[in-house]
């Protein structure tokens, strides 16, 4: 018996997704957008609690919440390490390209500042890199993601996102290989460092 387990945390929410023997038998989101590093490990206890050992971590590795990316990555990265099992990522994007089921498409996610994430794919193939778009210039486009539907497209929260993205990787996994796992941003954190007493504020 051979049991994955997917980490999503490129939203708010995050997400978990579990196959065993090659299907995708439970799904678990949880709304937890400032708590990922506490939440995280006891949803996965949970989710994992009377199911065999792990055999695979598979990992949702953005663009998106650049604190949740982090946590969820080295979480897997530590869970793959301490049961000495395969790791392998996958881009949020192309997990919900696979989550609309659709080879057309401009798969989104949101990426702050009123911005998205965008990729288009055209023939199940990526057109370009991904890029940050407004949502005025997405108008016209057949999209999916988190925000889609507002914007007349198909939505696609975290979970199905998870599910998409756990079963894409499975066949992965049958190989035995592990990958080392690099976040995906589409700009450079806006990190500043702390404030001591009596000193401005670093400049944006």
């Amino acid at each position: 018996m051979t049991t994955v387990l997917c980490i999503d945390t490129a939203s708010g929410p995050f997400a978990l997704a579990l196959a065993v023997d090659g299907q995708v038998v439970a799904t678990s989101v949880q709304d937890a957008p400032r708590d990922h590093s506490k939440a995280l490990l006891p949803a996965i206890k949970e989710l994992l609690h009377g199911r065999p050992s792990l055999d695979g971590i598979a990992v949702v590795k953005g663009p998106g919440s650049y604190a949740g990316l982090r946590v969820g990555i080295a979480t897997a990265e530590g869970l793959a390490l301490a049961h000495g099992i395969p790791l392998r990522g996958i881009a949020t994007l192309l997990a919900v390209k696979a989550a609309s089921g659709l080879d057309d498409v401009t798969a989104i996610h949101p990426a702050g500042r009123g911005e998205f994430a965008a990729q288009t794919f055209t023939n199940g193939e990526q057109v370009g890199p991904a890029e940050a778009l407004k949502a005025g210039d997405l108008a016209g486009l057949h999209l999916a993601g988190e925000g889609a539907g507002a914007l007349g497209g198909m939505e696609i929260g975290p979970a199905e996102r998870c599910r998409a993205a756990l079963a894409g990787l499975l066949p992965a996994f049958a190989e035995g290989s592990s990958e080392s796992i690099d976040a995906v941003y589409l700009r450079e954190p806006n990190i500043t460092l702390p404030r001591r007493s009596g000193q401005p504020l670093l400049a944006r």
